[in-house]
Parts: C-alpha cells; structure tokens; sequence
C-alpha cells in the first residue's frame, strides 16, 4: 500500500500540542514530507524511524528544506493511505481522522 507522510510543522508541535488536524487542510499545521509503500500503517511507521531511513543523516537536506526539525516519524504525525485514510501517530497506535 502507498503512503503519503505528513511531518508536523514546528509550530504545531509547539502551539497547539494534544490538538488533532483537520484532515481536509493538513498544509496549515503539517508538512508533506515523501510518498512510501509499506505493508500497513506499524509498517509505515517502521519504516519512517530515522535509523531506518537515515541511518546517516541521509535526509537531512529534505527536512531542512521542507522546514522540519525531526527524523522520526512521531506523535502527531499523520500518514494518508491510497485509499485517503488519515492516521494520526498516538502514543498507543494511530487515530484515524476521517476515511
């Protein structure tokens, strides 16, 4: 399955931490970062760790031009599937948002 994945924007992070985005607008609070496959969303989120990705600073550029601050996928991530279901990251798994 494809996934697009969606890296909070600093400023979400810090200003509105426990909010969840809208689903219809994820520009105004999150980052479109790369498209993946994986087999599932554990997959996706497996796969987008930063020692998995870039285990040596890899993406580095890419997040430092798109404006982001972390490597790892984390809470308050979002990840949309092909099938345009919007998981947010949670501290016990994902959240979907609207599908």
């Amino acid at each position: 399955m494809k996934y697009q994945i969606w890296y909070m924007k600093p400023s979400f992070l810090r200003d509105t931490v426990g909010s969840s985005p809208d689903p219809d607008n994820l520009a105004a609070t999150h980052v479109h970062l790369k498209d993946i496959e994986a087999e599932d969303r554990e997959n996706a989120l497996y796969r987008m760790r930063a020692e998995n990705w870039s285990p040596n600073g890899e993406a580095r550029d890419l997040l430092q031009a798109k404006g982001l601050q972390h490597t790892t996928m984390t809470i308050g991530d979002v990840l949309v599937d092909e099938d345009n279901v919007v998981c947010l990251v949670t501290g016990i798994g994902f959240s979907v948002l609207s599908s």
